[in-house]
């Protein structure tokens, strides 16, 4: 029982640690194998003084905002 409260805490308290990421607008056309097409988007982590960024792969459009968790 210990554990499963453990567990449930642990995924409570995450929740606390995510911050929207905006897109650069940068992007990069990748090939899928079965030859589809993604997109390679770039982010920007919001509200930091540092310049926090990464990239991120969708299979459609580049999201203007998506949710990081810490």
């Amino acid at each position: 029982m210990k554990k499963i409260l453990l567990v449930v805490c642990l995924c409570a308290s995450s929740a606390a640690f995510a911050t929207p990421a905006i897109w650069t607008g940068n992007k990069q056309k990748i090939e899928t194998p079965s030859g589809g097409t993604k997109w390679k988007c770039e982010y920007k982590i919001a509200y930091t003084m540092q310049m926090i960024l990464f990239w991120r792969t969708f299979s459609d459009a580049c999201p203007s905002e998506v949710e990081v968790y810490f």
